[in-house]
C-alpha cells in the first residue's frame, strides 16, 4: 500500500507487492489493456478511484451498448455506479472514432461534473495518438493529438511480473452479435410480417412512400430503438426497391454511421434470408465509414451468401479489396445519384451507449500521481468519349452514341 513502512531486515522486497504507478497519461493507457478484461476497441472505460487506489473499472463497448441506451442516461447510469461503488473520482478513456465516442464522453463529464465526481482525466484514443477533452492548450494538447508509446512506459513490465495478461482482442465474437439470426421464434414472427407486408403491397410501385417510411423509421431509431416486427419487416421489404435502398445508402456519412450500424445489424439479424442483402450492404457502408472493416468485410459476406452477384455488396467488396478511402466513396455517390434533388440528410442524432458493466479492480492498481457535395439537379455533368465508332467525339452523358 502507499505510504506503508518496509523493514529492510524483514528479506528481500517483492516488487509484486508494489502497486503500478500511472502518473501519465501513456502509462494510464498502457495500463488499461491488463485491467480491462474486455476488447477496447470501441469502447468507453472509466477507472473508478478511492483514495490511491482503482476500485473498479466501468466499460462500456459501444457495439453492444448502442443498442440500448443513450449517452445522457448512459453518463447517469456509470456515475450511479460509480457512486455506489464508493469512488471518490474517474479516469476516463474513450477508443475508436470521435463521432462515436466524443457523444458518450462528453456526457459522463457532465453527469459527474454536476454530481461533483471529479474526473482526473479522460482521453479519446485512435491509433498511437491520444486527445485529452479537459486539456485546452495547444501546446500540451495539440489539435492533431498526441502520439504516445506503451512500450516506453514501466507499467506494462510491471504488470507482467504481476502476473496480469492483456486481453486479446476476438473480432469474430463482435461481428456475431451484429450479424448472426436471432431465435428461430423471433425470426419466424418477423418473417411472418414480411409476407403480410408483401401481399398488402402487391405489385404496386410506391417508391416515394416507402422511401418516406424507411426514412421516418430512421429517425425513430434516433429517439428509441426500433424493434417492433411489424417494422423491422417493413424494412426489409421496402429495401428490396433499389431506389428506397439509394435513398438510405446517400445519407450514411461518418456522422450518422453509428445510426446506421445499429439499425441494420438488427435489420440483418431479424429478417428473412431474401431480405438480408440490401440491410447487410447498408451495414457494410456504415462500418466502413468509421473504418470498422471486419465488420465490413463480414456484412458483405452475409449480403453476397443471401444474395450471390448483390450488385451493391460486390461494389462495397471491391472497394475494401482495393483499399479505396471512404471520402472516395461518398464522390462516388454523388455522381451515381439519379435526376432530381438528393434528400438532405436526417437530423443528427446521439450515439447510444449504456449497460456499463462494473469489474474491479485488478490487484496492484493505484491512483496515478497528482468537399462542396451537389445535387443531381445542378451537379456540373462531365462529358465522356463516344465508343461506338472509335471517333473520339465527346457526347452528352445521357447519349448512348454519337
Amino acid at each position: 500500500m502507499p505510504g506503508e513502512q518496509h523493514d529492510p531486515s524483514s528479506g528481500p522486497h517483492d516488487p509484486t507487492s508494489a502497486p503500478l504507478r500511472l502518473r501519465t497519461p501513456t502509462d494510464l493507457l498502457a495500463a488499461l489493456p491488463y485491467l480491462v478484461h474486455q476488447p477496447l476497441d470501441d469502447a468507453v472505460v472509466a477507472l473508478v478511484l478511492r483514495q490511491e487506489s482503482v476500485l473498479g473499472v466501468l466499460y462500456g463497448g459501444l457495439d453492444h451498448l448502442d443498442h440500448v441506451l443513450t449517452p445522457d442516461r448512459s453518463g447517469r447510469a456509470a456515475v450511479d455506479a460509480a457512486l455506489g461503488e464508493g469512488g471518490g473520482a474517474l479516469l476516463v478513456a474513450g477508443f475508436g472514432h470521435s463521432a462515436r465516442i466524443t457523444p458518450h464522453v462528453r456526457a459522463l463529464l457532465h453527469e459527474a461534473r454536476a454530481r461533483g465526481l471529479p474526473v482526473l482525466e479522460a482521453l479519446r484514443v485512435a491509433g498511437d495518438r491520444y486527445w485529452s477533452y479537459l486539456c485546452h492548450d495547444p501546446d500540451c494538447c495539440p489539435a492533431e493529438g498526441r502520439r504516445f508509446d506503451p512500450d516506453a512506459s514501466p507499467v506494462p513490465a510491471g504488470a507482467v511480473v504481476r502476473g496480469l495478461v492483456p486481453v486479446v482482442r476476438d473480432p469474430s465474437a463482435r461481428v456475431g452479435f451484429l450479424l448472426e439470426p436471432v431465435h428461430a421464434s423471433v425470426r419466424s414472427e418477423v418473417a411472418e410480417e414480411a409476407a403480410a407486408e408483401e401481399e398488402r403491397l402487391g405489385g404496386a410501385d410506391q417508391v416515394e412512400r416507402h422511401t418516406a417510411v424507411v426514412l421516418e423509421t430512421l429517425r425513430e431509431e434516433a429517439r428509441h430503438r426500433v424493434t417492433a416486427p411489424a417494422a423491422l419487416a417493413r424494412l426489409g421489404v421496402h429495401l428490396t426497391r433499389v431506389p428506397v435502398r439509394d435513398a438510405v445508402w446517400t445519407r450514411i456519412t461518418p456522422e450518422t454511421a453509428a445510426l446506421h450500424v445499429r439499425l441494420w445489424s438488427r435489420v440483418v439479424r431479424h429478417v428473412p434470408d431474401r431480405h438480408r442483402p440490401a440491410p447487410a450492404a447498408l451495414l457494410a457502408v456504415a462500418a466502413w465509414q468509421v473504418d470498422d472493416l471486419d465488420l465490413a468485410r463480414a456484412a458483405v459476406n452475409v449480403a453476397l451468401e443471401a444474395e450471390p452477384g448483390y450488385a451493391m455488396a460486390v461494389l462495397m467488396a471491391r472497394a475494401l479489396e482495393t483499399g479505396l478511402p471512404a471520402e472516395r466513396w461518398r464522390g462516388f455517390l454523388a455522381a451515381r445519384t439519379d435526376d432530381g434533388d438528393v434528400p438532405e440528410d436526417p437530423e443528427r442524432t446521439p450515439r447510444h451507449v449504456g449497460d456499463w458493466c462494473l469489474r474491479h479492480r485488478a490487484p496492484g492498481a493505484a491512483l496515478p500521481a497528482p468537399r462542396p457535395r451537389h445535387c443531381a439537379a445542378t451537379r456540373p455533368r462531365r462529358p465522356r468519349t463516344c465508343r461506338s465508332g472509335g471517333c473520339g467525339c465527346r457526347v452528352p452523358r445521357t447519349s448512348s452514341r454519337c
